[in-house]
């Protein structure tokens, strides 16, 4: 379960460290990959555990192929996601299609979200978290 709010930078090249919590929890669970999507309801990156990919996919997968809606939403997940690698220092590199749905310059956030983290822009997680506490917060204890 991944939790926490950290606050990173990006280089121009796309390199960002995950922070080591989240590796250490990535690595806990025996996780060595994580795929990126673009996520579809916030501009931020989702960062998916590949046991977690798998489990999406075949749910994806299991979707009519007649299905236009289904089907428009597969060509937009598979066509964004990226398998990536952490390197020996903790970093991944986010490719430039990614960082600029995200609009990924410098100053980023990771965000652990339970089962996922995502990676916003700074100033777009600002906005997001502004714009829930409007919103106010869900009674998850409520039945």
């Amino acid at each position: 379960m991944f939790f926490g709010t950290y606050q990173h930078t990006i280089d121009a090249k796309g390199r960002t460290s995950l922070p080591a919590r989240l590796r250490e929890q990535l690595a806990a669970a025996g996780e060595a990959k994580v795929v990126l999507i673009r996520y579809p309801h916030w501009r931020s990156v989702q960062v998916l555990p590949i046991s977690v990919w798998k489990e999406l996919s075949e749910k994806v997968m299991a979707s009519s192929p007649l299905d236009l809606r289904a089907q428009r939403d597969i060509l937009r997940f598979y066509s964004t996601a990226q398998e990536v690698d952490l390197d020996v220092h903790g970093r991944l590199l986010v490719p430039p299609a990614l960082r600029e749905w995200a609009g990924l310059a410098k100053d980023v956030v990771w965000v652990g979200m339970g089962r996922t983290i995502h990676l916003f822009d700074q100033a777009a997680y600002e906005q997001e978290t502004a714009q829930a506490d409007e919103a106010g917060p869900v009674d998850f204890f409520k039945a």
